[in-house]
Protein backbone atom coordinates (compact mmCIF):
# COMPACT_ATOMS: atom_id res chain seq x y z
CA UNK A 1 0.00 0.00 0.00
CA UNK A 2 1.22 3.02 -1.00
CA UNK A 3 1.02 6.03 1.64
CA UNK A 4 0.61 9.27 -0.54
CA UNK A 5 1.19 11.44 2.36
CA UNK A 6 3.99 10.20 3.42
CA UNK A 7 5.49 10.59 -0.24
CA UNK A 8 6.74 14.53 -1.26
CA UNK A 9 9.94 15.36 -3.27
CA UNK A 10 10.47 18.53 -1.12
CA UNK A 11 10.55 16.10 2.09
CA UNK A 12 14.06 14.78 3.43
CA UNK A 13 13.34 10.96 5.00
CA UNK A 14 15.02 9.69 7.90
CA UNK A 15 15.44 5.54 8.71
CA UNK A 16 16.26 4.24 12.08
CA UNK A 17 17.78 1.17 12.81
CA UNK A 18 17.08 0.23 16.42
CA UNK A 19 19.46 -1.83 18.47
CA UNK A 20 19.73 -1.94 22.26
CA UNK A 21 23.22 -1.08 22.71
CA UNK A 22 23.65 1.25 19.44
CA UNK A 23 21.20 2.77 16.56
CA UNK A 24 22.05 3.10 13.04
CA UNK A 25 20.45 6.41 10.93
CA UNK A 26 20.28 7.23 7.59
CA UNK A 27 19.01 10.10 5.02
CA UNK A 28 17.42 10.30 1.73
CA UNK A 29 15.07 11.98 -0.91
CA UNK A 30 12.70 10.91 -3.25
CA UNK A 31 14.22 13.19 -5.67
CA UNK A 32 17.26 11.09 -5.58
CA UNK A 33 15.59 8.11 -5.23
CA UNK A 34 18.89 7.49 -2.80
CA UNK A 35 19.24 6.36 0.77
CA UNK A 36 22.63 7.65 2.29
CA UNK A 37 24.26 6.24 5.90
CA UNK A 38 24.50 8.94 8.19
CA UNK A 39 26.03 7.61 11.67
CA UNK A 40 25.57 5.78 14.46
CA UNK A 41 24.25 6.77 17.93
CA UNK A 42 25.63 5.00 20.79
CA UNK A 43 23.22 4.20 24.06
CA UNK A 44 24.48 4.63 27.41
CA UNK A 45 24.23 1.05 29.55
CA UNK A 46 20.62 0.17 27.14
CA UNK A 47 19.41 3.56 27.94
CA UNK A 48 18.55 5.55 24.74
CA UNK A 49 20.66 8.51 24.01
CA UNK A 50 17.85 10.87 23.51
CA UNK A 51 19.70 13.65 23.39
CA UNK A 52 22.34 12.39 20.34
CA UNK A 53 19.06 11.59 18.70
CA UNK A 54 17.48 15.17 19.20
CA UNK A 55 20.90 16.45 18.39
CA UNK A 56 20.57 14.61 14.68
CA UNK A 57 16.96 15.16 14.29
CA UNK A 58 17.42 19.26 15.21
CA UNK A 59 20.82 19.25 12.60
CA UNK A 60 19.21 17.67 9.65
CA UNK A 61 15.18 18.14 9.98
CA UNK A 62 13.87 15.28 8.42
CA UNK A 63 10.25 15.19 7.35
CA UNK A 64 9.36 12.03 7.81
CA UNK A 65 11.45 9.09 10.15
CA UNK A 66 11.30 5.43 8.90
CA UNK A 67 11.87 2.68 11.64
CA UNK A 68 12.74 -0.64 10.37
CA UNK A 69 10.54 -3.54 12.36
CA UNK A 70 11.93 -7.52 12.22
CA UNK A 71 9.73 -10.06 11.82
CA UNK A 72 8.94 -11.74 14.85
CA UNK A 73 6.85 -14.91 15.64
CA UNK A 74 6.22 -13.60 19.11
CA UNK A 75 7.36 -10.58 21.58
CA UNK A 76 10.68 -11.06 23.12
CA UNK A 77 13.28 -8.63 24.87
CA UNK A 78 14.31 -6.98 21.76
CA UNK A 79 11.10 -6.20 19.91
CA UNK A 80 9.83 -5.12 23.62
CA UNK A 81 12.34 -2.54 23.71
CA UNK A 82 11.92 -1.31 20.22
CA UNK A 83 8.07 -1.54 20.62
CA UNK A 84 8.55 1.15 23.62
CA UNK A 85 11.41 2.92 21.64
CA UNK A 86 9.05 3.67 18.42
CA UNK A 87 6.05 4.54 21.72
CA UNK A 88 8.62 6.83 23.01
CA UNK A 89 9.99 8.21 19.57
CA UNK A 90 6.55 8.83 18.45
CA UNK A 91 5.26 10.38 21.16
CA UNK A 92 8.06 12.87 21.57
CA UNK A 93 8.07 14.08 17.95
CA UNK A 94 4.81 14.00 17.64
CA UNK A 95 3.51 17.20 15.35
CA UNK A 96 7.14 17.63 14.54
CA UNK A 97 7.63 14.75 12.14
CA UNK A 98 5.76 11.76 10.71
CA UNK A 99 6.24 8.30 11.81
CA UNK A 100 6.28 5.06 9.87
CA UNK A 101 7.20 1.57 10.88
CA UNK A 102 8.65 -0.66 7.83
CA UNK A 103 9.09 -4.20 7.33
CA UNK A 104 12.99 -4.93 7.28
CA UNK A 105 12.69 -8.66 6.52
CA UNK A 106 14.02 -7.95 2.47
CA UNK A 107 16.76 -5.13 4.12
CA UNK A 108 17.90 -7.79 6.74
CA UNK A 109 18.55 -10.30 4.47
CA UNK A 110 19.50 -7.47 1.26
CA UNK A 111 22.43 -6.20 4.51
CA UNK A 112 23.78 -9.45 4.53
CA UNK A 113 24.64 -9.56 0.74
CA UNK A 114 25.87 -6.41 0.83
CA UNK A 115 28.23 -6.99 4.08
CA UNK A 116 29.34 -10.21 2.20
CA UNK A 117 30.36 -8.14 -0.89
CA UNK A 118 32.03 -5.56 1.09
CA UNK A 119 34.23 -8.16 3.00
CA UNK A 120 35.16 -9.29 -0.17
CA UNK A 121 36.17 -5.96 -2.10
CA UNK A 122 38.59 -3.53 -1.41
CA UNK A 123 36.72 -2.19 1.22
CA UNK A 124 37.67 -4.11 4.48
CA UNK A 125 35.42 -4.64 6.81
CA UNK A 126 35.00 -7.36 9.29
CA UNK A 127 32.17 -8.48 10.74
CA UNK A 128 32.70 -6.26 14.26
CA UNK A 129 32.58 -3.22 12.37
CA UNK A 130 29.93 -1.23 13.00
CA UNK A 131 27.39 -0.92 9.85
CA UNK A 132 24.11 -0.26 11.78
CA UNK A 133 24.09 2.90 9.57
CA UNK A 134 24.78 0.92 6.63
CA UNK A 135 21.14 -1.09 7.67
CA UNK A 136 19.16 2.08 8.29
CA UNK A 137 20.38 3.12 4.82
CA UNK A 138 18.78 -0.46 3.58
CA UNK A 139 15.79 -0.09 5.13
CA UNK A 140 15.34 3.42 3.60
CA UNK A 141 15.93 2.50 0.29
CA UNK A 142 13.66 -0.32 0.89
CA UNK A 143 10.67 1.88 1.72
CA UNK A 144 11.84 4.27 -1.43
CA UNK A 145 11.73 1.07 -3.16
CA UNK A 146 8.60 -0.08 -1.89
CA UNK A 147 6.97 3.39 -2.04
CA UNK A 148 7.91 4.78 -4.88
CA UNK A 149 5.73 6.33 -8.12
CA UNK A 150 6.93 6.18 -10.87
Amino acid sequence: MIKHNLLNKDYLYMSIDFGIKKIGFAIGQLITKKATPLGIIYNHKENINWADIDNLIKKWKPNIIIIGYPSADKKNKFIENLDAFITEFSSKYDGLLKVDIFSEVLSTEESKEIYKEMRKSQYKISKKDDLDDYSASIILQSWFNENMIN
